[in-house]
């Protein structure tokens, strides 16, 4: 990968992070539940992050040609949603077709965002350029679990972070 394409790479990220930003404090103006507005502006919060990191690279790829080392800290999102296990801790929104709507676009942000970082991290030759890239789609995934474990329990699928919460009478001992 030529710097043009890394740099073509790092600029479709950061308008990716960017609109992402904007959707997630959409969202968070018109979730009318606290716990679903604080949701949606940790997102907004991580993805403003996420576009400050990509554009102290592309500056830095733009002015030396070399990539910075980057520690992407595990954010309290990223931290929280694998090992949500209180049903207390859950993060509720408003129900109905809007939430649920709103859910399922960043849902989708979220899982363009992870595929667009992993093929980078596999195609940039630099190897702090593909942790970094590596990185970003682990926090993306984070993202994603909680927007589903949302979705979840709204719908009332029985399933929290991918596990059944519930127990089927057949399989009562």
């Amino acid at each position: 990968m030529s710097d043009q394409e890394t740099l073509a790479a790092l600029a479709t990220a950061i308008e990716a992070e960017k609109q992402s930003l904007y959707n997630y404090l959409r969202f968070a103006w018109s979730t009318r539940d606290g716990s679903g507005k604080q949701m949606f502006v940790r997102l907004a919060t991580d993805e403003f992050e996420h576009m400050r990191l990509l554009e102290t690279q592309q500056a830095s790829l733009a002015q030396s040609g070399t990539w910075q080392p980057a520690a992407v800290e595990a954010t309290i999102l990223e931290r929280l949603a694998p090992r949500l296990s209180d049903k207390s801790l859950r993060i509720r929104g408003t129900e109905g077709q809007n939430q649920l709507s709103a859910l399922n676009t960043a849902l989708d942000l979220e899982r363009s965002a992870r595929t667009f970082y992993e093929e980078q991290s596999r195609r940039v030759p630099a190897e702090p350029a593909r942790v970094m890239f590596a990185r970003l789609a682990e926090m993306e995934a984070a993202h994603y679990a909680l927007l589903q474990a949302e979705i979840d329990n709204i719908q009332q699928t029985g399933f929290w972070f991918g596990l059944r919460e519930f127990t089927l009478e057949s399989e009562r001992h």
